[in-house]
């Protein structure tokens, strides 16, 4: 769709920077400062009306900031308005060097960049409700287990310099830990069973040896339930598993590695999965020890693995059958 009107957007947690692009530069450019809020959308939308500024002719774009423009994504889609979510790093470096910062100069260099990019703007949609409520739900266990692992620690690691109360609470709080992350996941199950589609995927997705509860509802969050992303191959390069070459004529010559331009989430919580997939698979297992004899380093064939586990999943999703182990290695 060809657009007339191109506006960025600046996000905060309570009000909203706008700019609508005028390529004489940003003092033509037409600009708003609204409430983060409903009532700030709708004047908003007032706004654009007495500028003449068609909304279906109009695109907006805004950075990937979370939650805070959550509720502002819901307003446009309920009101069929065409918006890209973009990354902030894309839209820094793609605009050369700048100079000055406000929230007011912000909302302009993404309308700029929203201008420029029009004709290759992939617009945004937000997965359904159900997909958020999952994602929620692994942000909220991730946060657990990070306090869990400190509380590990202090059992552990510095079990010689803390006193038996100091102990004991945590002991305690381990133990809490437990049953919130048990609860969590147990409320993730119900909202996949509650679901055909994810069912179906994820009883795919788990029957890749490796992947459990945890992977498996990364892979339906991330890929947005396998229909953002249908090829392992990207989604690997989105997870920063996928490697890249690093080379430029014959004097440059650096080794292959994976970007760090990626979700890292992904890539981090595949390691325990990469870790049962070679005590578990024996062909993966085979694998790992010819890539040792040859002697590449444990964390690069790690990293092959966990690109192996994504290519699987990917493969059992779209053939719509659950994978089926070798019986022999080879």
């Amino acid at each position: 769709m060809k657009f007339k009107w191109f506006l960025g957007i600046d996000i905060s947690k309570s009000t909203l920077d706008i700019t609508l692009y005028d390529e004489e530069g940003a003092k033509k450019s037409k600009h708003i400062k609204i409430n983060n809020s409903t009532s700030g959308f709708k004047e908003l939308l007032k706004w654009m009306k007495k500028l003449d500024v068609d909304v279906k002719q109009s695109v907006f774009c805004l950075e990937h900031t979370g939650i805070y423009g959550l509720d502002l994504q819901v307003f446009f889609e309920e009101n069929n308005i065409n918006y890209a979510a973009v990354s902030p790093y894309e839209i820094k470096h793609s605009l050369g060097i700048t100079r000055g910062k406000n929230d007011k100069i912000d909302s302009f260099k993404i309308s700029e960049y929203c201008q420029l990019h029009a004709k290759k703007l992939k617009l945004s949609k937000l997965s359904s409700k159900r997909i958020r409520a999952l994602k929620l739900l692994l942000n909220e266990r991730s946060r657990i287990v990070k306090m869990q692992t400190v509380d590990k620690q202090t059992m552990t690691e510095f079990k010689k310099i803390s006193s038996k109360i100091s102990i004991k609470r945590s002991k305690k709080r381990l133990t809490a830990f437990k049953e919130q992350i048990d609860e969590i996941e147990n409320e993730i199950s119900v909202l996949i069973n509650e679901d055909e589609s994810l069912k179906k995927n994820y009883n795919l997705a788990t029957s890749v040896i490796g992947i459990g509860l945890v992977n498996a509802v990364i892979f339906i969050v991330h890929s947005n339930n396998f229909q953002n992303f249908t090829d392992g191959r990207k989604y690997a390069c989105y997870g920063g598993v996928a490697p890249f070459e690093y080379s430029s004529g014959t004097s440059v010559k650096g080794k292959t590695k994976v970007s760090h331009l990626a979700n890292k989430a992904i890539k981090v919580n595949l390691t325990q999965a990469a870790r049962s997939a070679v005590q578990n698979d024996p062909e993966l297992l085979k694998y790992y020890k010819r890539k040792e004899k040859e002697g590449k380093d444990h964390g690069v064939i790690m990293n092959a693995v966990k690109f192996k586990l994504i290519i699987r999943v990917f493969a059992v999703v779209n053939r719509g059958t659950p994978y089926v182990k070798m019986r022999q290695a080879g």
